[in-house]
């Protein structure tokens, strides 16, 4: 019998116990599994205009695990987790304030003047969360990668010297390997902004420290089941396709598409806690599955529309005019 070398065994201990710790873990956002179906429907449902890398099976799965790090980078140590595990969440009270402070429609340019805003209101990023802030400057950084993308296949392109085309080749084999971890990573948030508890001071059970007039579940435990357990025991890939919403352009900058998306799913709070009092988040009952399975049909179809954003937006922007020009900034790139 062939045995397996020392090295591998390893390996698979290893990957044997960070999966138990990921199983155990997965009660922080839409579970594993959850996240993988976002990510990887997303993909599934790019058009055939973005470039053809990331329509292959290879990145389709990449992103699909990569969609699942942020939570399993949580217990890194203290300064580490203080400042990455707010970006999860967001805060909204009832009347759909910020942290108690201020609309959707009011988000700040940044973190930083964000989080002034919040102190003035007696709270702060870290307490209220910066959700909003891990949508966008992840478009942000996918737009950019997008950009050198291109600059590197125009260099391919245009460049005259086999030295210089070699360079921009392997460039862009590069910014392939960055724009995978970079969206697979991001992916994560957005899928979070679909899940209404990570939008709501409801966060896991009503809590009593607010008004509750319909008895809605108060204590913990809602979180895990609605996410985790109920998700892995009625989705696989297949089953968010029939959910999907139709693809959309919303022609407006990413910070009031990143408000209108999180409203959206805050508009799905009150709907949750009705339904879980009514006990559809139980066993593989109808209406528990059909909220389940647009919620997360949600979060794809939502990472689906802004990667096409942060395509177009690049392809449209005065920079790539600028960098992509014969005899312009493209030449520049090149630093062998």
């Amino acid at each position: 019998m062939k045995r397996t070398p020392a090295r591998q065994r390893l390996l698979l201990l290893l990957s044997a116990a960070l999966l138990s710790v990921s199983v155990a873990s997965d009660a922080w956002a839409w579970g594993a599994e959850g996240h993988r179906l976002i990510g990887v429907a997303a993909m599934r449902a790019l058009p055939t205009t973005l470039p053809a890398f990331l329509r292959s099976p290879t990145t389709i799965w990449n992103v699909g695990e990569l969609a699942r790090e942020p939570d399993r980078w949580r217990r890194a140590g203290t300064a580490h987790d203080d400042e990455l595990n707010p970006g999860h969440f967001v805060n909204l009270d009832d009347a759909g304030k910020v942290g108690g402070v201020f609309p959707l429609s009011a988000l700040q340019p940044s973190r930083g003047a964000y989080d002034t805003a919040l102190r003035a209101g007696g709270t702060n990023q870290y307490v209220t969360g910066y959700l909003p802030f891990s949508i966008i400057i992840g478009f942000e950084q996918l737009r950019m990668d997008f950009g050198y993308w291109r600059v590197d296949r125009t260099g391919e392109k245009q460049s005259k010297d086999a030295k210089a085309r070699a360079w921009f080749t392997a460039d862009r084999k590069l910014h392939e390997l960055l724009i995978v971890r970079d969206l697979g990573v991001w992916a994560h948030f957005v899928g979070d902004a679909s899940q209404p508890m990570h939008v709501s001071v409801h966060h896991d059970g009503w809590g009593d420290k607010y008004p509750n007039p319909e008895n809605l579940t108060v204590g913990a435990g809602l979180h895990a089941k609605f996410e985790g357990t109920f998700v892995h025991a009625n989705f696989r890939q297949a089953d968010i396709a029939a959910f999907m919403p139709a693809a959309r352009d919303c022609s407006c900058k990413i910070e009031d598409e990143t408000a209108a998306y999180l409203g959206r799913t805050f508009e799905k709070v009150l709907p949750l806690y009705r339904l879980d009092k009514q006990g559809d988040f139980e066993g593989a009952n109808a209406d528990g599955k059909k909220f389940v399975g647009e919620r997360l049909a949600a979060g794809a179809g939502e990472l689906r529309d802004l990667i096409v954003e942060a395509w177009r937006l690049w392809a449209r922007s005065r920079a790539w005019t600028d960098l992509a020009s014969p005899g312009g900034c493209v030449r520049r790139q090149y630093s062998p």
